[in-house]
């Protein structure tokens, strides 16, 4: 009888529950759209990590292979030991049919074709990807890499045909690989030969990307031709590379030992060994473990995405954010939410009371509020979760156009049930958490307190009484104001501190915004030009064509420039004494032992770079300082302003401070030595030299193509560069800085221009990097920004709950002040200064956090920008005290309009609504 009664009174309770839910239409409405931003934020993290993980797994299957191990140099006969393992879920196989001599190579050290049979599931899934054309069908068909064109300056088309004559590499009786580098004969004693060729016709296809380092190694000597596998061309020997099955994954040292026949002890810790590493051990289990069955390679990176996010340090890392993003939101989340249910419980104290009194128990009254927030919960989860996956997909759009080409990284939008359990399990425990102070309350409260409805409301006479000036200030009614915010502090403090979370939270991001684009400001207007060319100097064919780009169209100015390192030690150069100040010991002698127990002193060396800039920049550098060109004729000129990392005297903190080095000035001689890439074997050191530079002049002013230096410099004309450096060190490139009217044109022109030469130059347009920059920065103000509004959006709606029910369980309270001769001005006056008294109140505590908040990520983005200056972020403090009463002048307005409509006597004789 007793389990029914208890039956029965829930059944009310929650009927009861619904009644009121629907009754307080727009409380609910506002509630619900709390948990749904709040649900659809944590969807849209928990998407947007699965969906980072799949991006990441797809290119590093794209760039590497999809596969998880490779065996190489397996016979023929052991394959279907690989066929019939149950823990291989996928097999392709290749195989190396030989080397074809490439007679019009232009690469020396690249002079063959590589011929490699592949079977139809490897040629999808082993980072061959098409250029143009198709797949090869048969052994008579064949693909050619891009790089024989741009490296090796070999042009073939699609549908040409190739006659080879195809055979092993040997070097005496050793068989030669795609490992094995090609050396000239002058560098070797015994030349490598093609033995045992066939002779073979093969069809032009398609031409596919350069195949990835683990096909074709940079060193390789072979530029990689791909076939198809059959039993024709198959040799005795072929790679086998395997996935392993969901499960065999996790186990993947035993499963690959098993597969080797090595002993699992000694295989794991050889190969898989994370502990501390002990030379002895290794020894020991190295030699236990033998000579393995097979040569193999883990295609490492995959397997560490797909076994778990703690192995990879890049999700490990985007694993990290999530998980601290989450913590933010349910924080955030459980403690708006939460302030719904007490305003709803503060509404139904009396109601709980009465229920009390007629036999509801406290479990009973407990278990209600948590229906009443898994009745919201019903609702919220599922629009919650609509929004996170629409509002990650377009995220991932966004991300995909702004990074996929600087970063070179497809992103992709994976749709996970993951995602959805896991928000769903979160939206329920930030309910559970909302609910539970609420649910411990109600149960709590005795019936007589209860129906009194007193417990909100303590007066005490001493924290009341409100300070002189607020009353000479405000009036009487901003003496009331001022005590209702006093004797319901509970009530107010959602709204207070939702205003401060929202308002330093914008600061905060406002600042890292402008400072972020601030970074990439600086790094591009630090640079005089927009485009820069290196290339190797050892082509001479390359350096003839570079010759012709300083008649290229878009160009304003140019420098062409090469260095060399020279030092000399401290105690034999003249030093400024500002810089001794700084550094009074760089002159003093270090003393240290060496292991025999020999004392050795050596000195500070100090760096000085030499620098050629090109004729046309030269000259420009000279009419700039004033100098003729007779007066600085095999003579140099010092730059010497470099920045140097020094502690302030007052602050005590490292600053950064031009400061000069040197105590030269012009007509004096400074001595250095150079490296000239000789080796004395009896002294074991390098061979050094000494060169003496006459300055012609000393200057803070930099030529065409230099940002502040960290070190000295000397700049010499070409003639006398060449005359002290070409072909007696290892110079081995010059840098082309341009400034260009349109760097993409200009660049497009060089590419067109330099199409034969791939591989000997780098080629960087400063102003795409710059877009880059910005692009990326870009998408994370639309993270933060995104973030932020949907917090604040969480904010408003605790705000909005708040003020509105808090208005409305004061209807008694006003209905009693106006029928005691308060007007409708003097009322709406009072109502105002209440919302100017808790606003001003959340911008004296927010605004403060806020600015420390942007000091802190100033100091972290401003590091190595020693240019930046942090600013107050006033722009940010405005809008937020704008918005802020913006939005509390509004939301008391709609409160006040919907008073102002009740009836005054009728209010007063229900003392709740």
């Amino acid at each position: 009888m007793d389990i029914l009664l208890r039956r029965i009174n829930m059944n009310l309770l929650n009927k009861l529950t619904l009644k009121n839910l629907k009754l307080n239409k727009k409380r609910t409405i506002v509630t619900i759209i709390g948990i749904m931003l709040s649900v659809a934020l944590i969807t849209a993290v928990a998407a947007m990590f699965f969906s980072a993980r799949a991006s990441f797994i797809k290119y590093e299957t794209r760039e590497k292979g999809n596969y998880h191990y490779v065996f190489y140099n397996v016979p023929v006969s052991d394959m279907k030991y690989f066929k019939e393992n149950r823990n291989i879920e996928k097999i392709y196989y290749t195989s190396d049919i030989g080397y074809a001599e490439l007679k019009n190579s232009k690469n020396d050290y690249k002079p063959y074709a590589f011929i490699k049979a592949f079977d139809s599931d490897s040629l999808k899934n082993l980072s061959i990807n098409l250029v143009s054309g198709r797949l090869p069908e048969n052994d008579t068909e064949i693909l050619i890499p891009t790089h024989l064109k741009t490296n090796g300056r070999i042009e073939y088309n699609i549908g040409d045909t190739l006659e080879l004559e195809v055979g092993k590499r040997f070097r005496g009786e050793e068989e030669l690989t795609q490992s094995s580098p090609f050396v000239k004969e002058e560098d070797t004693i015994e030349t490598e030969k093609i033995v045992n060729t066939t002779h073979k016709k093969y069809t032009i296809v398609g031409i596919m990307e350069r195949p990835t380092n683990e096909v074709e190694e940079y060193s390789a000597p072979g530029y990689t031709f791909a076939t198809i596998l059959n039993s024709d061309n198959q040799s005795k020997t072929v790679d086998i590379y395997v996935r392993y099955t969901k499960n065999s994954l996790k186990n993947a040292p035993d499963v690959t030992a098993d597969i080797l026949e090595a002993d699992h002890e000694a295989f794991k810790y050889v190969y898989f060994n994370n502990a501390e590493f002990d030379e002895k051990t290794y020894q020991k289990q190295l030699e236990k473990l033998g000579e393995l069955k097979y040569n193999f390679k883990s295609n490492k990176y995959l397997i560490t995405l797909e076994t778990g996010i703690a192995k990879d340090g890049t999700m490990k890392a985007l694993a990290n954010v999530a998980i601290i993003v989450v913590v933010i939101i349910i924080f955030t989340s459980v403690f708006c939410i939460k302030n719904s249910f007490n305003i709803s419980i503060t509404e139904k104290i009396k109601q709980y009371g009465m229920l009390s009194t007629i036999g509801a128990t406290s479990k009973q009254i407990k278990k209600n509020v948590y229906c009443e927030a898994l009745m919201l919960g019903i609702v919220g989860i599922p629009l919650g979760i609509i929004c996170g996956l629409l509002a990650s997909y377009i995220l991932i759009i966004i991300s995909d156009y702004l990074i996929s080409e600087s970063l070179g990284l497809n992103l992709i939008y994976k749709f996970s049930w993951l995602a959805i359990i896991f928000a769903i399990i979160l939206g329920l425990i930030t309910l559970f958490l909302s609910a539970w102070s609420s649910a411990h309350k109600a149960s709590k409260i005795t019936p007589i307190i209860a129906v009194r409805n007193s417990e909100d409301i303590k007066i005490n006479a001493k924290k009341v009484k409100s300070p002189k000036y607020i009353k000479k200030i405000f009036g009487i009614g901003g003496d009331v104001s001022y005590k209702n915010l006093k004797r319901n502090k509970k009530k107010y403090r959602a709204t207070v501190i939702s205003i401060i979370v929202c308002v330093s939270v914008f600061i905060a991001l406002y600042s890292f915004i402008s400072l972020a684009f601030n970074v990439v400001k600086t790094e591009f207007e630090a640079s005089d030009y927009n485009i820069q060319l290196t290339y190797n100097l050892k082509n001479k064919d390359l350096k003839e064509r570079i010759s012709d780009i300083e008649n290229f169209e878009h160009i304003n100015d140019y420098s062409i420039t090469s260095s060399e390192y020279l030092s000399a030690l401290a105690p034999d150069l003249s030093i400024n004494k500002e810089y001794l100040k700084y550094f009074p010991d760089i002159k003093d002698p270090h003393t240290y032992e060496d292991d025999e127990g020999k004392t050795h002193t050596e000195y500070s060396e100090i760096s000085v770079l030499v620098f050629k800039v090109g004729k046309h920049a030269y000259n420009n550098y000279l009419n700039k300082l004033g100098i003729s060109e007779e007066e600085a004729k095999n003579k140099a000129i010092l730059y010497d302003s470099p920045k140097t990392w020094v502690e302030d005297e007052k602050t005590k903190k490292s600053v950064e401070k031009i400061i000069p080095l040197f105590d030269y000035k012009k007509g004096d001689k400074i001595t250095l030595k150079m490296t000239t890439g000789e080796y004395e074997e009896k002294e074991e050191k390098s061979i050094e030299k000494e060169i003496s530079f006459d300055i012609a002049y000393v200057t803070d002013k930099l030529p065409f193509g230099f940002s502040i230096q960290s070190m000295p410099l000397l700049i010499i004309s070409d003639s006398y560069f060449e005359e002290l450096f070409y072909n007696k060190t290892n110079l081995n490139y010059e840098t082309f800085s341009i400034d260009s009217t349109n760097a993409t044109k200009l660049q497009d022109e060089i590419e067109e221009h330099l199409k034969n030469f791939e591989g000997d130059y780098s080629l960087t347009n400063i102003e795409e990097s710059v877009k880059s920059m910005r692009s990326l920065y870009i998408l994370v103000a639309i993270f933060l920004y995104g973030f932020i509004i949907v917090i604040a959006l969480i904010g408003i709606t605790n705000i909005f709950n708040t003020i509105t029910t808090n208005m409305e369980l004061r209807s008694s309270e006003f209905a009693t002040l106006k029928s005691i001769g308060m007007t409708k001005k003097e009322f709406n006056r009072m109502i105002s200064l209440e919302s100017f008294f808790y606003g001003t109140k959340s911008l004296i505590i927010g605004i403060p956090i806020g600015i420390i908040l942007s000091i802190f990520i100033y100091q972290i983005l401003s590091e190595g920008y020693s240019i930046i200056t942090y600013k107050i972020p006033i722009v940010s403090i405005i809008i937020s005290i704008l918005a802020v009463f913006i939005l509390i002048t509004c939301i008391m307005k709609y409160s006040i309009n919907k008073i102002n409509k009740q009836n005054t006597i009728e209010t007063i004789r229900n003392e709740n609504i």
